[in-house]
């Protein structure tokens, strides 16, 4: 026999949940909500790589749709090789935009206070930009190695509308396809990443467009010393291993990065001036290394 204290006890308790249940909606009885779900980290950086898609979607099937122009229309107007500097053009753009999002849309300090860790935001970030870029160059390179952009060029020629234009040999230039771009992109999206001011994420696309330039220029120097030739052995696995360097380095920085005070407006940097005068260094430094590396062009599309 138990104590009467002790069945009292119980009694209560299954009347406490009986009226418990008949309180709650008819529809809400079978519904149980567990907190207790596991979000292991794949899963977190699965749901990372869909929010940096959502949130880029216009400027990649922009480019898409880019591409799909050049490809067929480009013929018209131009050499078909020179479907080739489009992922130059999204290196520009999305790099910024990948590492400096936040910075320029004032977020910065709510995306911090999530839970995701800074690590694979980074990550997640990154491996979107960079497979885009990727993915984009292979099109590019699959486009000439198929002669895609030659079937339509060839009714234009049946039908009077252009004249034929010489074949394209690239040689070095296609090492070049994504080597500089990828450096172009890992330097302003690294610098983008790391920094609290939106003007330097608006230029970051300048500062990773004239270190590329001047690693291909030190790099096509070297060659020319050490084989009398632009062979690419040296410039290209340089450009590569440069932006990887340069994307390390941004993930060691962007780990530790907290909130600054330029945050949460668009302002000149501390110094105006002397960033003026570095801007106008760096724009004559890098019409110098164009100039000197279109003198080189011919160079890259001779053939081996």
């Amino acid at each position: 026999m138990l104590p009467r204290q002790s069945l009292n006890l119980s009694e209560s308790a299954s009347a406490n949940g009986a009226t418990a249940s008949l309180s709650r909606p008819p529809e809400a009885q079978g519904l149980t909500i567990s907190t207790r779900r596991a979000f292991g980290p794949l899963r977190v950086f699965r749901g990372l790589l869909w929010a940096e898609w959502y949130a880029h979607s216009k400027l990649l099937l922009g480019f898409l749709a880019v591409w799909l122009v050049g490809v067929w229309v480009l013929p018209i107007a131009a050499h078909p090789g020179w479907i080739l500097s489009l992922g130059l053009l999204y290196a520009f753009l999305a790099g910024p935009a990948y590492g400096g999002g936040d910075v320029m849309e004032g977020c910065e300090e709510f995306t911090f206070a999530l839970p995701v860790t800074r690590s694979a935001r980074y990550l997640a970030r990154l491996a979107v930009g960079a497979g885009a870029l990727l993915l984009l160059t292979a099109l590019d390179l699959l486009a000439l190695g198929l002669d895609l952009s030659t079937a339509l060029t060839r009714l234009y020629i049946n039908t009077g509308l252009i004249r034929p234009l010489p074949v394209l040999r690239p040689g070095l230039l296609y090492g070049l396809v994504l080597a500089f771009p990828w450096a172009v992109f890992a330097c302003s999206f690294a610098l983008s990443a790391v920094t609290h001011s939106r003007f330097l994420v608006f230029t970051a696309w300048f500062w990773g467009g004239l270190s590329a330039l001047a690693a291909l220029h030190l790099g096509l120097r070297y060659e020319e010393l050490m084989w009398n030739q632009m062979n690419g052995y040296f410039s290209c696995p340089a450009l590569l291993i440069l932006g990887v360097a340069e994307v390390w380095a941004g993930h060691r920085f962007y780990r530790r990065k907290q909130i600054g005070q330029c945050a949460g407006r668009f302002s000149l940097p501390h110094g105006w001036w002397a960033w003026v005068l570095l801007l106008v260094s760096g724009l004559a430094l890098a019409l110098f290394l164009i100039g000197a590396l279109a003198r080189q062009l011919p160079k890259f599309i001779m053939p081996g």
